[in-house]
């Protein structure tokens, strides 16, 4: 665009020159034949100069431009998404190529991970010494660790084609059912969970509650012990707040991969998946925190809340 409004206006000035040095000539020889004439003939007219006057000409110009602009749009633009097709070629294969090696990974490491949850369960019913079951224990963590990562990866690979279901439901309900499960994930954080207000939402409830333990579990995962994780949800806003670190970007916790350090556990999507699926509801989010003091989530959930009265939701 910048070389064509170059060319355009060099074009401009160049011919505007020409016709003004036509019409200056052309003026010129009217003046000297006007001139010839008025010694030939006592009685002629007295002689003036015409001015110059090119803007017809002028509009001449721009109406050529304007042809040449609109044909070079045709011409440049199905071109340029012609080469920009042929070069992102490479590039979408990759991604795409790398999609279905992780979605193989996973699909082959959830045979033998169900076996070992399977038996570790198992035995675990039968162990009667106290160290045995605490070593067990952390191997059913671990396996439970590895499913809730391949979930995410699984997910945040469909999550394009991922088509909600959108479903009335109570959420504060599920707050509060969801809390000993947040809380035993870390026996030494507590969690707090308080509701008041509208509790009827319209959404997709397994979508949902993804973005929510996500949330809420990385706030268990980064507070310190014996420490206080408060969910709180209340006309339509939802807060999760933790005493953690903090947060250094802010502004970046959203992308996909992105940790605040290598040492960070995890892949770097479950924030990522919390703001697809607040987009596909429509849920605002914001976070503020502070170094050493802690972060707060917010999720504006007005936009999904649906009138709720006597244990049912009203349609």
């Amino acid at each position: 665009m910048l070389l064509f409004s170059a060319l355009a206006a060099l074009y401009y000035y160049k011919e505007r020159n020409r016709y003004f040095q036509e019409q200056k000539l052309k003026n010129r020889l009217v003046f000297s034949e006007c001139t010839r004439l008025a010694k030939l003939l006592p009685s002629a007219k007295e002689c003036t100069m015409a001015p110059v006057d090119i803007d017809a000409k002028i509009i001449v110009i721009y109406k050529e431009i304007g042809a040449a602009f609109v044909a070079a749009l045709l011409l440049i633009v199905p071109l340029g998404l012609l080469l920009a097709r042929i070069s992102l070629k490479p590039l979408r294969e990759s991604v795409y190529a790398m999609d279905s090696f992780i979605n193989g990974i996973v699909h082959d490491i959830n045979t033998p991970l169900s076996v070992i949850r399977m038996n570790a369960a198992s035995l675990q019913k039968n162990l009667s010494d106290e160290k045995a079951r605490s070593k067990n224990g952390r191997v059913l963590q671990g396996v439970e660790h590895i499913e809730a990562l391949e979930e995410q990866l699984l997910f945040s690979l469909r999550i394009g084609q991922y088509a909600p279901r959108m479903d009335m439901f109570d959420l504060c309900a599920l707050l509060h059912e969801r809390r000993a499960y947040w809380a035993s994930n870390r026996s030494r954080v507590d969690v707090r969970v308080s509701t008041e207000g509208s509790c009827g939402v319209r959404g997709d409830e397994k979508a949902l509650l993804r973005m929510i333990d996500n949330v809420v579990g990385n706030a268990v995962k980064y507070s310190p012990p014996k420490s206080m994780v408060d969910v709180v949800f209340e006309n339509g806003m939802l807060s999760v707040s933790d005493r953690g670190p903090g947060i250094k970007n802010a502004k970046a916790v959203f992308r996909k991969y992105y940790r605040e350090s290598r040492k960070t556990t995890g892949v770097g999507l479950g924030l990522y998946i919390v703001s697809e699926i607040a987009r596909m509801h429509g849920i605002a989010l914001s976070v503020h925190s502070r170094p050493k003091e802690g972060t707060r989530f917010e999720m504006d959930c007005r936009s999904i809340l649906a009138p709720y009265s006597h244990g049912t939701i009203a349609t």
